[in-house]
């Protein structure tokens, strides 16, 4: 068995922690944070250490632990490996068990691959990658080093990564060609919900469900796109006049079986399912993600497309707060909503949208962030 440090014990480090368990080759010997208030705490029960205290405690053993980051930011992440491998430290890498990929796949060293991810063939990830939950990566893409997927990615094939390029959640993009690959320059930054059309110069960040900003004129477009079904009154009063073939769908349904942590019979996954509340005749689409720590309610016949992400708190900025989803809201898929976020009653989150304001009852809203109909 492998004995493991985990470098960073925040959110994505807890996440990371939870990975580790999750293969049964490596033991966490601690987390490492250079927070000074967190040197002798313990978090999940897993100790948490300074770098200079595990060095300490490493000094004279025979085997050192390996060092896996956990560092989500890809500049700050390079500045801490770099340092942890001038100290001697080698590194581990991560992939969780419900990863599925081809043998055609070249991971460098200190990558993390969280669950739920399909990796397909002919790809090659560099030095401490980060690949979160649910992501989908397509034949002939390059990750190069310290590259970042947040949750719910979708890459196509002949896309380029640069060095730490960020991609936020739910992001997509389109495919580039053999002879001419979409590439993502060097320390590039993609929104939350961006559908990357082209290549992104180095330093760049591009955001937007439409390309590098959204304007009002696009937000327009993109809520006029909106199928007339959602628009209408009746429909977005009542979920009894959705119309027969929504009503036989839901004739037979059940509340689903929901483990932390792990996929449901739909694909969608729950972590903190103690705290989630979930109404009845809800209706979640295949590889949505829900983080439940801070409380989220889903009341009754609201439904939520494919490939979301609903999150109670932020690892990013440490934001917490429950998020309710009122009775026969719908959201979008390719859509985000933040903590502390309330979508009222048949509402309406237009398709990949970042929702990081309460959304009003009856209010259609899309884009980045996301906004009303104009």
């Amino acid at each position: 068995m492998k004995h493991i440090a985990i470098y960073g014990s925040g959110g994505f480090g807890r996440e990371v922690a939870w990975l580790a368990e999750s293969c049964p080759a490596f033991r966490i010997e601690c987390f490492i944070d250079d927070d000074p208030l967190l040197d002798g705490k313990i978090v999940n029960d897993i100790p948490v250490m300074s770098f200079e205290a595990f060095c300490r405690h490493t000094r004279d053993n025979a085997e050192k632990p390996a060092i896996v980051s956990a560092v989500g930011a890809p500049r700050v992440r390079q500045q801490v490996m770099e340092k942890v491998r001038r100290a001697g430290f080698a590194f581990e890498t991560l992939i969780h068990p419900r990863t599925e990929m081809s043998r055609w796949v070249e991971i460098g060293e200190g990558t993390v691959i969280c669950a739920g991810c399909i990796l397909t063939t002919n790809i090659r990830l560099g030095e401490h990658v980060q690949i979160n939950l649910d992501c989908t990566i397509g034949h002939d893409v390059v990750m190069a080093d310290y590259a970042t997927l947040a949750p719910g990615v979708h890459v196509s094939g002949f896309v380029h990564l640069g060095k730490r390029v960020y991609v936020g959640t739910g992001a997509v993009f389109l495919n580039g060609t053999r002879d001419k690959p979409l590439i993502v320059g060097d320390d590039a930054v993609i929104g939350a919900g961006a559908c990357v059309t082209r290549d992104v110069p180095p330093n760049e960040t591009w955001g937007g469900g439409a390309g590098k900003g959204t304007s009002e004129k696009q937000i327009a477009t993109q809520a006029s796109q909106i199928p007339a079904a959602l628009n209408r009154e009746d429909d977005r009063r009542d979920p009894r006049n959705l119309g027969a073939a929504a009503a036989d769908r839901f004739a037979d349904w059940q509340y689903p079986v929901i483990e932390d942590g792990k996929p449901t019979k739909y694909n969608w996954v729950v972590q903190h399912k103690d705290n989630l509340r979930l109404g009845y005749k809800t209706d979640i689409g295949a590889f949505t993600y829900i983080n439940a720590q801070y409380g989220v309610t889903i009341e009754d016949h609201v439904q939520i497309g494919s490939h979301c992400a609903v999150y109670s708190v932020s690892t990013i900025d440490n934001k917490t707060g429950p998020v309710v989803l009122k009775r026969n809201c719908r959201i979008g898929t390719h859509s985000t909503i933040m903590p502390g976020v309330t979508v009222g009653e048949n509402a309406v989150v237009g398709a990949h949208s970042f929702v990081n304001r309460d959304v009003g009852e009856g209010e259609v809203v899309v884009g980045v962030p996301a906004k009303g109909r104009c």
